[in-house]
């Protein structure tokens, strides 16, 4: 069986695929030293909810050409545009650190289990 947008989706498979220049960004602050020590653990479940609860506060900015990733990474110059993506990181990360998904070696033995995420304006990841 055909579908009509099989042929569709090969072409747009040959395209420059749709970027969040945000995500791009807020992934490299993320790898900040300041930033990194408001997280106890960095294990990849951390770092994914802080970056998801973080974006999920942001606008996303979408570049699908070459020039259009470099206007949005020129944009994040501003001094405005990076701080309000480090601040919605390390709101995360601080929240993301007092409830972390992952079983903890004291939550096991006391038999909890990790909070849903959710924090202040109702986003999580």
């Amino acid at each position: 069986m055909i579908y009509w947008g099989e042929k569709a989706l090969r072409e747009e498979e040959m395209r420059m695929p749709i970027v969040n220049m945000t995500e791009v960004l807020a992934r490299q602050i993320l790898k900040d030293p300041e930033l990194q020590k408001l997280l106890p653990c960095h294990c990849h479940q951390c770092l994914d909810d802080v970056l998801a609860m973080a974006l999920n506060h942001l606008p996303p900015r979408y570049a699908t050409t070459d020039e259009g990733q470099l206007y949005v990474q020129v944009e994040y110059l501003r001094p405005q545009l990076r701080s309000d993506i480090l601040r919605e990181l390390a709101q995360a990360a601080l929240w993301v650190s007092s409830h972390p998904r992952h079983a903890s070696a004291e939550s096991d033995a006391a038999g909890g289990d990790s909070a849903p995420m959710e924090r202040e304006g109702g986003s999580h990841p």
